[in-house]
C-alpha cells in the first residue's frame, strides 16, 4: 500500500467512525440530546419547531453518513458529501448562536471532508 492509499484510509476511518459515533450515541438519548440542544437557539432566528426537527433528524444523518463513509467505494463519495452539507448546516446554527470556538471545530470538519472528496477520483473510487 503506497503512502497516499494509506492517509486516504486514515481520513476514511477517522471521518467514518466519527460521523457513525456522534449519530450512534445520541439515537438512544434522543429526546434528551434534543432538548439540552435546543435550549441554545431559544435565543436566535431560527423557529423552535425547524431546531427540533433538525435535531431530531441530525442523529440518523450522521449515523448514515458514518456508515457511507465506511462501507467505502462509490458509496464514500455520497457519505463525504452528505457530511460536508450536514456540517455546513451545523455550521450555520453555530455562527447564528456566535460560538466561534464551536464554529471553528466544525470548519476544520468541513476541510476533512473537502480533502477526503478530493480524494476520489470521477467514479467515487480513490484515485
Amino acid at each position: 500500500m503506497t503512502s497516499n492509499q494509506l492517509a486516504r484510509l486514515v481520513i476514511r476511518i477517522g471521518l467514518g467512525i466519527n460521523m457513525l459515533m456522534h449519530g450512534l450515541v445520541r439515537l438512544h438519548k434522543l429526546h434528551e440530546f434534543v432538548a439540552k440542544t435546543a435550549v441554545g437557539f431559544a435565543n436566535t432566528i431560527l423557529p423552535p419547531i425547524l431546531t427540533k426537527g433538525f435535531l431530531y433528524t441530525l442523529p440518523f444523518v450522521e449515523f448514515t453518513v458514518g456508515v457511507l463513509i465506511l462501507i467505502g467505494g462509490p458509496l464514500s463519495k455520497w457519505g463525504y458529501f452528505l457530511g460536508g452539507l450536514t456540517v455546513g448546516a451545523l455550521l450555520f446554527g453555530t455562527t447564528l448562536k456566535e460560538d466561534w470556538t464551536s464554529a471553528g471545530t466544525q470548519l476544520i470538519y468541513v476541510i476533512a471532508f473537502y480533502l477526503a472528496l478530493r480524494g476520489l477520483d470521477e467514479s467515487g473510487r480513490r484515485r
